[in-house]
């Protein structure tokens, strides 16, 4: 039944229409669909597909109609609820797929995101929308985490809300302070030197990156770690002798 798809999908507009009143009771799912791909589609004719149970009823059909610019939302974002994760996540971040559309994706895709394998939540972070992102970021497994590193989509502020994080393990931390891309970023590497659960080592190689006032500002910070905190004084001398000659007068 292969043979007459690619004709249905180069009917002109006018045969288009006349082919799918005429027939679309009748219509298998190969037709459904090369009706679907044809640029002449419009917004009634994809309701009248939508409208059919039979045809819905084949996955391919459900999947083709919300990727449609053309189909009514609210078919659309009733189709939603009858698709795959995998096509959720791919459909989640297709711009030609109507915003209202996408919203009610990333809605299933973030209510469900407890349930998903840990292969699963890897293979979303890659390419998942912004709204999954958020949902990810502190996901348990690092694996997760070095996903969603991989994602265009992930922006420093996501990055930062991790690196200055009590929530955030110390792998996490280490995988941010090791990324190529990110680790450049001096707003994150501020972050990271900041916060007691970056390993130790690597927040103390992370210091000599740094502006001596935002040293300053990490040594003083109750939070920092002894270590980090010698490590300063290692990097500023003449600072940590004020610093404690500073102490000393309060004492007085």
């Amino acid at each position: 039944m292969s043979g007459p798809s690619p004709r249905i999908q180069s009917l002109p507009r006018a045969q288009l229409d006349d082919f799918v009143k005429e027939n679309v009771r009748q219509f298998i799912e190969d037709e459904a669909l090369a009706v679907l791909d044809n640029p002449y589609v419009t917004p009634a004719i994809c309701q009248q597909i939508a409208q059919n149970q039979r045809l819905v009823g084949f996955y391919s059909v459900r999947l083709k109609l919300v990727a449609n610019k053309h189909t009514p939302q609210a078919h659309a974002v009733k189709l939603v609820h009858y698709l795959y994760w995998s096509d959720l996540v791919w459909l989640s971040v297709d711009v030609k797929v109507a915003a209202p559309v996408r919203r009610a994706i990333d809605n299933i895709l973030v209510n469900k995101v407890d349930k998903l394998t840990l292969g699963e939540r890897i293979t979303s972070a890659k390419r998942c929308s912004q709204t999954l992102v958020k949902a990810l970021l502190f996901d348990p497994d690092p694996k997760v985490f070095a996903a969603l590193l991989l994602n265009q989509r992930v922006r420093e502020d996501d990055l930062l809300l991790v690196a200055g994080s009590d929530r955030a393990s110390s792998a996490q931390l280490q995988l941010l302070a090791d990324d190529r891309k990110w680790s450049y970023r001096y707003a994150i590497r501020k972050a990271l030197a900041m916060n007691p659960l970056t390993p130790r080592s690597t927040a103390a190689s992370l210091l000599r990156t740094l502006s001596a006032r935002d040293l300053r500002l990490i040594h003083a910070n109750p939070r920092t770690t002894v270590y980090v905190r010698r490590c300063i004084e290692r990097l500023q001398p003449d600072d940590a002798e004020k610093d404690a000659s500073a102490r000393g007068s309060d004492i007085q």
